[in-house]
């Protein structure tokens, strides 16, 4: 491995050579520059996923150059058969045949930048790091052309210097990772024999160096929009801007006043029941440049700064909402150490003011390892609250192969007169030392009174909870069926601060993959009798017996076409009452420029429990029902056009009521009322794009729910009720620009 290292210097330096030239060139897919013909072409390739590590050099082919200003590629990927065609928005996962790029700029074996690119000229880009998560809410510019030929397709690629963030060196070096997923034999291979999900990922790339100028940039983004409410009669419009500007290479200033949270894009429908909220990522170009640096995670999803917290819902006080007026962020990156300072300001409204957020980040990087700390405040005057997190977290390498992940927190609330403080900390590793065998395991404990949700987010708190997995992948199976089939068993023992037994889990998967490129997935997993101690948000907990879940999931292989999958789950859940829940989802792409996906679920239980209020709970015979159709239509390659419509209903028969005793048990009450729901949305929603980062949005859409107290109206009823009852009615119109 080390003697491919040794060449990628050489490579650098040769490359260098070029530099004064490189400002010539175009980017038109097609390497006919002379810089290109002087470049070396490497050919080195590895089939990683699956993981065989076999090398391939029959896969693709790729130069590389770099200039003062930034780096071209020079992609190139041979095909064997016509390449699928998939119409969908940019900035999303591909199922079709592409390349992805994967920059380690500091070099410090912790983060990369991800470029990606497919064959008919998809983009998505993101920022990957040691958590093994790729978070594709990063966006920057970034210039790529694509050409198709008979037995290959090219993409030539720039990323300027300027959309990355690392230390300033006189000769920079960074880490450098190509792969391509080949949709003819569906796997992925790439320049080194590494995938992403390997401890020793980071530590396998390339390693080349580059004169980068310190430059300086300025951009500013100005929006305006305007929304016509239907329901209520009225117009707004609203006017706001992002600035970013970067004085030096390593340092980083934004600012955004009166942001909106991008009504252009609508949240998935999520009818929950249950005392976990639910988590939608960020969509505000602001919180998604510069980001990573904050993004401090643990288990639970525990997340130290939950940028949809600014100016949105407050967990702590849902009756005073305000919009976000303004904020700043401001980073530092050097060769070993970060540091970064992220402040807000919500609007006052006529209920008071609106919240003020600060948040500080410092982190020093050490060979593959890290330490941080972080200090979040909320002060929230409606309230009269102020939430202070302190936190510190390490990233520890111990070998190539194995990891371990450490985090400390701690919050204080201060709230009329009273204070209130706990902590919490986890410890997380994983180890893949012996090949295809995969060891991960997590333990931690958050304190009954730990409060994080003011900025942050965490599922839980009073847990104390072990979780081990381990997976075993064996790739090409010597049989005429099965092509790769991967093992994996798992096992979570929890607990609360009130020392109640919480549910034991114990899991068993197997997945194959066939020779004809079908997917098959079957799992069982065995949950122990203990307490439930969410459902009565807070009050008593409820003792529910022992419970079993079988899985089967089924996906067909990616035809010319389209594909279709299938899920389900049965078991037992409740007072040993059985349950099943299904999905079934078909994608077709009818021509070059129009797919139509269509998904159809069902839910049953008929010993469903729900609170009902303080220790008294409900048990239902309870069905939920759900369709979503999605349909992409790509006009030209500005233009796209989308419809989406979501609409789920629920009805329930009561069985019994019960209000639980202090030892969990239950004591039979008068039989309550039954219920039944409804709830839909619908957008259509026309994109024309000046650049990446720039657009034209236009947006209709509308949004209902229904309440059927005495479930008296049947399925179809429901649907239309739903759609009849409009919560929102809107006409949205937003222009991005750049200068």
């Amino acid at each position: 491995m080390n003697q491919y290292r040794y060449l990628g210097y050489i490579f650098s330096h040769l490359m260098c050579a070029f530099n004064a030239h490189s400002q010539d060139m175009i980017i038109d897919g097609v390497l006919d520059e002379n810089q290109w013909q002087l470049t070396l072409t490497l050919t080195k390739s590895y089939q990683v996923l699956p993981q065989t590590l076999v090398r391939d050099d029959n896969q693709f082919s790729y130069r590389l150059l770099t200039t003062d200003k930034g780096i071209y590629l020079g992609l190139t990927a041979k095909t064997q058969k016509a390449l699928r065609v998939r119409t969908q928005e940019n900035d999303s996962i591909f199922s079709n045949d592409h390349f992805q790029v994967m920059l380690d700029m500091k070099n410090n074996e912790q983060q990369s930048y991800v470029f990606a690119i497919n064959h008919q000229g998809n983009y998505f880009d993101g920022i990957y790091d040691v958590d093994k998560v790729l978070d594709l809410d990063w966006d920057t510019q970034w210039d790529y052309k694509v050409t198709t030929n008979d037995n290959s397709w090219v993409a030539e690629v720039f990323i300027p210097w300027s959309a990355m963030s690392f230390g300033i060196e006189d000769q920079n070096q960074f880490g450098v990772y190509v792969s391509r997923f080949d949709e003819s034999s569906n796997a992925t291979y790439a320049s080194e024999p590494a995938n992403p999900q390997m401890n020793s990922f980071f530590q396998r790339f390339s390693k080349y160096s580059s004169r980068v100028l310190n430059q300086t940039s300025f951009d500013l983004f100005p929006y305006v929009s305007f929304n016509q409410d239907f329901l209520n009669t009225r117009n707004s419009e609203s006017v706001g801007a992002e600035v970013f500007w970067q004085p030096s290479k390593g340092q980083r200033l934004s600012a955004t006043l009166n942001p909106d949270f991008g009504q252009v894009e609508s949240d998935e429908l999520v009818v929950n029941f249950s005392a976990i909220e639910n988590f939608f990522s960020e969509k505000r170009p602001f919180f998604n440049h510069n980001q990573s640096l904050f993004e401090v995670t643990g288990p639970e999803t525990l997340t130290l700064v939950h940028s949809p917290r600014i100016g949105g819902n407050n967990f702590y006080d849902e009756a005073h909402q305000s919009e976000l007026h303004s904020a700043l962020k401001y980073t530092l990156n050097s060769a070993n150490y970060d540091v970064g300072v992220l402040s807000a300001f919500e609007k006052p409204t006529t209920r008071g003011d609106g919240r003020d957020f600060l948040a500080l980040r410092g982190q020093y990087s050490f060979g593959a390892s890290k330490v941080g700390l972080s200090l979040n405040h909320v002060n929230t005057p409606n309230i009269d609250r102020q939430a202070t997190v302190l936190s510190s977290d390490i990233h520890y390498a111990i070998t190539d192969n194995t990891s371990l992940n450490l985090g400390i927190i701690k919050a204080n609330i201060k709230q009329y007169n009273k204070t209130e403080a706990d902590i919490g900390w986890w410890l997380t590793g994983s180890s893949d030392i012996a090949g295809q065998h995969t060891h991960e395991f997590s333990m931690f404990s958050y304190g009954e009174h730990l409060q994080l949700n003011d900025i942050g987010f965490v599922k839980r708190v009073n847990r104390k909870q072990f979780e081990y997995q381990y997976q075993y992948q064996i790739p090409n199976v010597a049989s005429t069926l099965i092509r790769d089939i991967t093992f994996a068993l798992e096992t979570e023992i929890k607990t609360n601060f009130q020392h109640e037994k919480l549910p034991h889990v114990i899991g068993a998967a197997a997945e194959l993959l066939t020779q004809d490129e079908f997917e098959y997935g079957l799992s069982i997993e065995m949950i122990s009798s203990g307490f439930d101690d969410l459902v009565t948000r807070g009050n008593l907990a409820l003792w529910l017996p022992s419970s079993q879940i079988l899985e089967l999931e089924v996906a067909s292989a990616e035809y010319l076409w389209g594909q279709y999958e299938f899920e389900l789950a049965l078991g037992t859940e409740g007072w040993n009452g059985y349950f099943y829940d299904m999905q079934t989802s078909i994608a077709q792409q009818l021509n070059q420029d129009f797919n139509v996906s269509f998904t159809v679920s069902q839910y049953h239980s008929n010993s469903w429990v729900d609170w009902d209020q303080d220790n008294m709970i409900s048990e239902f015979s309870f069905t939920e029902q759900g369709v979503e159709l999605s349909m992409d239509y790509q006009i030209d390659a500005n233009q796209e056009l989308r419809i989406k419509f979501e609409a789920v209903i629920g009805k329930a028969n009561n069985l019994n009521t019960y209000v639980i005793q202090a030892d969990g048990s239950v004591q039979r009450l008068h039989k309550s009322e039954d219920f039944a729901f409804g709830e839909n949305t619908f957008q259509l929603r026309y994109k024309y794009s000046f650049s990446k980062l720039t657009a034209l949005y236009l947006s209709y859409g509308f949004g209902g729910e229904y309440e059927d107290e005495l479930a008296k109206f049947g399925k179809r009823n429901l649907y239309t009720r739903a759609i009849k009852s409009k919560n929102a009615h809107n006409l949205f119109g937003k222009i991005r620009l750049h200068f």
